[in-house]
């Protein structure tokens, strides 16, 4: 890993960490939900990876990353449901790191073409969504202690550090598991669930299941238009694709909630 990759990886996930924490408390957990499955970590990483290591890398690191959505999906099942039934966070997140690794243990070592790990991530995020219950309150998040968003930065950072150091000491197929392991969303929904309950939890997992179609998106583009495009030009298309479908997305949610507003007046 160059090094700007590694200062990457290190520094952006406590920042995008509180990005996405103001985020949530001005336009709710759905919106943070939204942004939080763009690239904004895996994307630069392995642009500069892919730089350092050539195009045949980067389609099989996008292939990668589409197959670590899979067990994206089993993580936000296992959370939402988890909390729904009255877990406490450990438990909750327990059981969403236990759904976490059995399907990504299910997917090592696993052969299949980039056209089908897209196809597989995309219906299994439709699935998520559709599976995960709906909020039986509405989003009234509470008024939260100066200290909060410096605390989900130091989590994010020692969460970091941690599956670093972890992946150093495991093989390639387990240490991919764990470096695709879904930092951001752990921190914000363990907060979100402590501080604000399962309802914004699931608000949160909503919105996350379908902003990672935008994630999707973006590396199928870079699997598909790399050996093509080369580096520069699949990036800039993928980049088009992801804000377009991240531009959808939070349209789409903004429409929804004036019309809730407007039906509820």
């Amino acid at each position: 890993m160059t090094l700007l990759a590694l200062l990457i990886k290190i520094s952006v996930p406590p920042l995008l960490v509180a990005l996405m924490s103001l985020a949530a408390r001005r336009w709710g957990p759905t919106f943070g939900g939204l942004i939080m499955g763009l690239p904004w970590m895996t994307g630069p990483v392995l642009y500069f990876l892919g730089n350092d290591k050539g195009i045949d890398f980067l389609v099989d690191a996008a292939r990668g990353a589409e197959l670590a959505v899979w067990g994206m999906g089993g993580f936000i099942l296992c959370f939402g449901y988890a909390a729904v039934n009255g877990a406490s966070w450990p438990w909750a997140l327990s059981t969403a790191v236990a759904g976490y690794a059995a399907v990504g243990l299910l997917t090592q070592g696993l052969v299949v073409s980039h056209g089908a790990a897209v196809g597989v991530a995309l219906a299994i995020l439709i699935a998520t969504n559709r599976l995960l219950p709906y909020p039986a309150t509405a989003a009234v998040p509470g008024r939260l202690p100066a200290w909060d968003i410096p605390a989900r930065m130091v989590c994010t950072f020692v969460l970091v550090a941690v599956i670093m150091v972890t992946t150093d000491v495991l093989g390639p197929q387990r240490s991919g598991l764990v470096a695709s392991y879904p930092v951001i969303l752990t921190v914000i929904g363990v907060f979100t669930l402590r501080q604000w309950g399962p309802d914004a939890l699931l608000r949160v997992l909503r919105g996350i299941s379908l902003s990672l179609l935008t994630f999707v998106g973006f590396f199928a583009v870079i699997g598909f238009a790399a050996p093509v495009l080369g580096l520069s030009a699949s990036y800039a298309a993928a980049t088009a694709t992801a804000l377009c479908i991240g531009g959808t997305l939070v349209g789409w949610n903004q429409r929804r909630s004036r019309q809730a507003t407007a039906a509820s007046g």
